[in-house]
């Protein structure tokens, strides 16, 4: 049975809320698949937010947009796409 390649959840990383929110926008607007996120716990980030992107090939275009846009980025990191189906069930 051939094995599947891990999934990656890629992570990007602002200074604050505000950095998110605009290069949230920046992103979605060019069509790059993106959400905001809380940061991971494993990922120690002060900010507390951050955007999450599937397509890991877009990291150099959401950098380019970032400084098109004066939007500082601290940091990308990407960690195992660890999805839980049950973590949304409370009942």
């Amino acid at each position: 049975m051939e094995q599947q390649p891990e999934k990656k959840v890629n992570y990007v990383f602002l200074p604050d809320t505000a950095s998110v929110m605009a290069l949230y926008e920046v992103v979605h607007g060019a069509s790059i698949r993106c959400t905001i996120a809380p940061t991971p716990r494993e990922a120690d980030h002060c900010c507390g937010v951050c955007l999450i992107f599937e397509d890991d090939t877009m990291q150099n275009k959401i950098r380019e947009l970032a400084e098109a846009h004066a939007i500082p980025i601290d940091a990308f990191w990407s960690q195992s796409d660890r999805n839980d189906p049950e973590r949304y069930r409370f009942c």
